[in-house]
């Protein structure tokens, strides 16, 4: 089987191409620049919205399965570039869809959304079932990327399966996400003997999961997610923010964490508690989240060490 991945170098990216590549499959991944990646990987250049680019692709490589990745990640800088989001994302989408359609390809599609494209919510779990209320650009672009999957479905008869994972982290993470930024800040405090630790607000409550059963989940909804249909990728729990940093210095080196509150950090509001429903997934594929948070939030601190060791060394 050959797999072709959109953002290949991004993060869940990464963690995806390597499930693949032990499963045995032909893993080509796409993205407009490369990272350290496994050489195994018949990495080409091209970006998402490039169509004629991703016309000779297709038409060169004709991939079994398509998972499509490829886009910006991060919320606040979504604000400052709305139209660059909304390009990548939505006519990015749009492009993938029309170079298959042209080069008569009809490999199995795993188009990625997001759980923010269902807005702030009131705390109660999110299902499959919610209306769309995208309340910043990234949501927007997401939500309308998602509805032309669904167009493509019943107008083109494509075979595309939608997913909409919730938060998600684990080594390898930008620091520009919560989680993964307290763990850079905290390795670094070790570093030079501080404590103190700067934050935004950290009393809400978001549903987390390691991104390597969402990798999982995605791996078995290629395998058995229907056509058309959506599924929600989430833990089902609700987590604070403080509970994530309590247990990130719980496993640090410091002794007492001075924690600071950086206005700058606060989103204006936030809802308190987001949670997703994926009882969908779990009962048509059988998939179920097995890593426990502590252990990713120790294998994430153990990562920024091992970076700022590599710094210093």
């Amino acid at each position: 089987m050959k797999a072709l991945i959109t953002g290949v170098s991004g993060f869940v990216g990464t963690y995806l191409s390597q499930k693949l590549l032990e499963s045995g499959y032909e893993v080509v991944g796409l993205a407009r620049t490369r990272r350290v990646i496994d050489n195994n990987i018949n990495f080409i250049s091209c970006d998402i919205t490039d169509e004629l680019r991703l016309q000779q692709i297709l038409k060169s490589e004709k991939p079994d399965e398509i998972y499509h990745l490829a886009g910006a990640a991060f919320i606040p800088l979504t604000y400052k570039e709305p139209q660059q989001t909304y390009n990548t994302i939505a006519n990015g989408t749009l492009c993938l869809y029309e170079a298959m359609r042209k080069v008569d390809l009809f490999s199995k599609v795993l188009y990625i959304g997001s759980g923010a494209v269902y807005g702030e919510g009131t705390g109660i779990p999110f299902t499959e079932r919610d209306s769309l209320e995208p309340n910043n650009p990234y949501a927007g672009a997401k939500a309308c990327a998602d509805l032309i999957s669904d167009q493509y479905v019943k107008s083109y008869k494509m075979n595309i399966v939608r997913v909409r994972p919730f938060n998600h982290t684990g080594p390898g993470q930008s620091s520009a996400f919560v989680c993964s930024n307290f763990a850079k800040q905290i390795a670094q405090l070790e570093h030079e003997g501080n404590n103190v630790i700067h934050v935004g607000n950290i009393d809400v409550e978001r549903d987390f999961l390691d991104v390597r059963d969402v990798v999982d989940a995605y791996y078995i909804l290629m395998k058995q997610g229907i056509s058309g249909e959506v599924y929600n990728v989430s833990s089902q729990q609700a987590v604070s923010i403080s509970a994530l940093l309590n247990l990130l210095s719980l496993y640090s080196e410091i002794e007492s964490l001075e924690i600071k509150v950086d206005k700058n950090k606060i989103r204006p509001n936030e809802t308190l508690v987001k949670i997703g429903d994926s009882s969908k997934l779990r009962l048509e594929t059988g998939w179920e989240p097995i890593r426990d948070l502590k252990q990713t939030m120790v294998e994430l601190l153990e990562y920024w060490r091992r970076f700022n060791a590599s710094l210093y060394s």
